[in-house]
């Protein structure tokens, strides 16, 4: 049930980037322009599906995908002491009470820039989805030398005021996970239909053969909260997102639970020139009836 119809791609390595090792996998001719593919909390880079990757790099792009810190085969960050856990989290924002942090979302836009730096890669059209999309912003906010073209999919500035997660999908976040195979496939199959609504396809095949393939890589929990922690951390980005001038596109589903679509208006606005893209019907995650019109944005948008 869980394995793949196709052998998996498979050229991952292994780089020194800021101090971290990060695992990441390429897709094209290194001679085309660099599309770097940064994922979400608590996902690993192969929820960027190999198809959706083949697709994107069929558009005359070198497609870069990874596992961020603390996911995959990526380096794991200690905390001194014991790390909270999500239902944890979620309380404390309701109480005001604080944990340490043991890095930021610049912290993982500088492992990006690091893994850059190992393959050769100068400036690059940089992607990101989720919790991507904020690192995203912060290598556009920081570094705008190092980027070509900004685009933010199902992502949000970080302001408090927008609207919040519908409690289905905060429950997703928050929910316990299976420590066996099983349980963890069945686990991850449901989150993911909650997350992608009920408007476009699911596919529970094809999910389940992410989930198994993310549990064969390697869970860590302690990093999807360590993760959180650094969105918190990372506060509002709307005034600095401001300063901004890079070609920006914004990418949101208008059946986001877990991000609402008010959240990708909010990033547009907050770009001076930002072009927002919605795809009707699209929950929190990248269904493959809307590949076409994602894959065709982002490939239009970094010409």
């Amino acid at each position: 049930m869980y394995k793949s119809d196709a052998p998996p791609h498979d050229n991952s390595a292994i780089a020194d980037a800021n101090g971290m090792k990060i695992c990441y996998e390429t897709f094209g001719d290194p001679a085309n322009p660099p599309i770097v593919l940064i994922m979400g909390l608590a996902a690993q880079m192969v929820v960027w599906d190999e198809d959706f990757c083949e697709l994107l790099a069929s558009k005359g792009y070198f497609v870069i995908r990874f596992d961020n810190r603390d996911m995959g085969h990526s380096s794991r960050v200690p905390s001194e002491g014991p790390t909270p856990t999500m239902p944890e989290i979620f309380s404390a924002l309701l109480t005001g009470k604080q944990f340490q942090v043991p890095y930021t979302l610049r912290d993982l836009a500088l492992d990006t820039t690091g893994l850059m730096d190992a393959l050769g890669i100068e400036s690059a059209n940089i992607v990101g989805l989720s919790m991507g999309g904020m690192i995203a912003q912060e290598l556009a906010i920081n570094f705008p030398g190092r980027v070509r073209t900004l685009t933010s999919i199902m992502s949000s500035t970080g302001d408090p005021s927008l609207p919040p997660a519908t409690p289905p999908a905060v429950a997703v976040l928050t929910r316990e996970l299976p420590a066996d195979k099983a349980g963890y496939v069945e686990s991850y199959v449901k989150a993911w239909a909650v997350l992608n609504g009920d408007q476009l396809p699911f596919n529970a095949e094809r999910t389940a053969r992410t989930a198994a393939l993310s549990f064969d890589r390697g869970l860590n929990r302690e990093g999807v909260s360590r993760q959180m922690l650094a969105i918190i951390a990372s506060g509002n980005r709307t005034e600095a997102l401001g300063t901004v001038q890079l070609p920006t596109l914004v990418i949101h589903g208008t059946n986001d639970p877990l991000v609402p679509p008010e959240a990708g208006h909010a990033t547009a606005r907050a770009v001076a020139g930002a072009k927002l893209v919605l795809v009707e019907g699209m929950g929190h995650t990248l269904p493959r009836e809307a590949w076409p019109q994602i894959v065709d944005a982002i490939a239009d948008h970094a010409r």
